[in-house]
């Protein structure tokens, strides 16, 4: 099971003195970006890794939708044994994208799997369990390293 992330302080503009920092810069505070309503959620991005996060009022700080790994658990929303759809998953995101996306993808996926920073599952809601989340991640990670033009990216 994937540790408790870093807690942390409110959105920058939510009303409170505390900051919010990066998830993977944790010495850099994010920035709430220009336009969007706080009162509900906030949307922030890091100026060192241009990462960008949602954060529900009372929530926790997660990957916005756009991420790879929300991109990911959005076809199991809604199912509890995410294992199954992994192929499926993998194929469809393979889908438009260049081998340098699909890598990016793979890279954030592992990047999360091996340094936790948060509950994947709460990135979307998703029904299914954390542990459960996360072997689905790994599994699709593991489908798209197939890719040719992927695997070949990586090769050291």
């Amino acid at each position: 099971m994937a540790p408790e992330p870093r807690k942390q302080g409110s959105p920058q503009g939510s009303g409170s003195s505390e900051q919010t920092n990066c998830l993977r810069c944790p010495s850099t505070a994010l920035r709430l970006l220009p336009g969007e309503p706080t009162q509900t959620i906030a949307f922030l991005q890091c100026p060192a890794c241009l990462r960008h996060y949602a954060q529900k009022a009372g929530g926790p700080l997660t990957y916005r939708w756009g991420h790879p790994i929300s991109l990911a658990l959005y076809g199991v929303l809604f199912t509890t044994e995410p294992l199954t759809e992994a192929q499926r998953i993998a194929d469809a995101l393979r889908r438009g994208r260049t081998p340098e996306a699909l890598a990016l993808f793979v890279e954030e996926i592992e990047l999360e799997l091996a340094h936790p920073t948060q509950q994947v599952r709460d990135i979307l809601g998703n029904r299914s369990p954390e542990a459960a989340c996360r072997e689905f991640l790994a599994a699709v990670a593991r489908h798209l390293t197939l890719t040719p033009a992927v695997k070949a990216s990586r090769a050291p």
